[in-house]
């Protein structure tokens, strides 16, 4: 049995109290995760270890002891393999692949790769994760048509049967290094049954060390692999722009500068340094390729300045460049002497406006 976990350094909850993120709830095939005021928990006993919440979550902060998926791809790509079926007993289910690794194998694959959905007939959790496969598998193939890419996935009913070799373990090779590593594996697989046969809640606990991870603002490993893969696809001549709706990863923003505060809490909150900014707060970046759509910085956007673009522009992927949202005319408080942005009028920050308004309103003064 898969052990579950959740690093809540990633979880955009454990920054964010206002998080409205709620995929790896909607998306668990037995309603174990579940959310509560800015706090996940789940019970281990109850996971079936389809690797489903890691998939959707933006961030990629859930992980399975026994499956990951960056290695699952770079292992599919060497062998050349071209179905991706649960039928694989190193493999939990499709549900566990994301769009973002759906599409890298796409791209690299030098074969059509078929998403074989045959188990999917006698398999319990196919009411939930079925309809999430052929979702992803659509989004997919609408973004390879865009990008002008001649491969697409195939999903179709194979029941295909993976073949291993059986592989003796003799007294050589159980004494050698890789019969110890061997018999660690499967110590720590035991110990990982004892774990996930724990009926106990597992909640939503921050650690100082927690914190600490939080600052480092890392984009999730699939990320990564599908920059790789662009590399490799071909530079089509005409860049499309898609709908917002249709792809779900990734997103352009934009940021309606009369009414920004320059809080600075958009880029502060950001998981992976999507928003960024400048040692005096001037002006407000943005990396398209390291958006995650997690919608955190909208979250706690107070004055709704910052809006997802409708539409995604693919040259993005090809001709990446980060964009300045705006900028600031940065001035010396007169009340505090902290630096604000300012917008005319008198040079108060808006702290010691907002002081000044209640002071007054306090004394009775207009």
């Amino acid at each position: 049995m898969s052990l579950l976990t959740l690093d809540v350094s990633k979880c955009v909850h454990t920054s964010n109290k206002f998080a409205i993120c709620n995929s790896c709830v909607e998306a668990c095939p037995v309603e174990t995760i579940k959310l509560e005021n800015s706090a996940i928990s789940f019970t281990p006993s109850e996971c079936v270890g389809c690797g489903g919440c890691d998939a959707v979550c933006p961030t990629a902060a859930y992980t399975l002891d026994d499956f990951k998926p960056i290695n699952y791809v770079f292992k599919f790509l060497e062998d050349e393999e071209s179905v991706l079926t649960c039928n694989d007993e190193n493999f939990p289910c499709i549900a566990s692949l994301s769009v973002e690794e759906l599409l890298s194998i796409a791209l690299i694959s030098s074969e059509e790769v078929t998403l074989d959905i045959g188990p999917c007939s006698n398999c319990e959790i196919a009411k939930t994760n079925l309809s999430i496969i052929k979702n992803r598998a659509e989004e997919v193939n609408f973004l390879l048509e865009a990008m002008v890419q001649k491969k697409s996935l195939h999903v179709e009913k194979l029941n295909y049967e993976v073949t291993k070799e059986i592989d003796a373990l003799s007294r050589r090779k159980l004494l050698s290094k890789e019969g110890v590593k061997t018999a660690i594996s499967i110590k720590q697989q035991l110990q990982n049954e004892v774990n996930a046969s724990d009926k106990n809640v597992k909640t939503h606990k921050v650690t100082a060390q927690d914190i600490m991870k939080i600052k480092e603002k890392n984009i999730p490993q699939r990320r990564s692999l599908l920059l790789m893969a662009m590399k490799r696809a071909k530079v089509p001549e005409v860049f499309h722009t898609i709908d917002i709706e249709d792809i779900s990863f990734i997103s352009q923003k934009d940021l309606d500068e009369t009414t920004c505060t320059n809080c600075q809490m958009c880029y502060r909150i950001c998981p992976t340094g999507a928003l960024s900014s400048d040692h005096r707060g001037s002006k407000i970046n943005f990396n398209p390729l390291s958006c995650v759509q997690c919608h955190s910085c909208h979250d706690v956007c107070e004055p709704n300045s910052l809006t997802l673009r409708n539409t995604f522009s693919l040259a993005s992927f090809f001709e990446p460049k980060i964009e300045t949202l705006v900028h600031f005319d940065i001035k010396r408080c007169d009340e505090c002497g902290n630096f604000f942005a300012y917008k005319g009028g008198e040079k108060l920050c808006n702290r010691c406006r907002i002081e000044e308004e209640e002071a007054k309103e306090l004394w009775g003064i207009k």
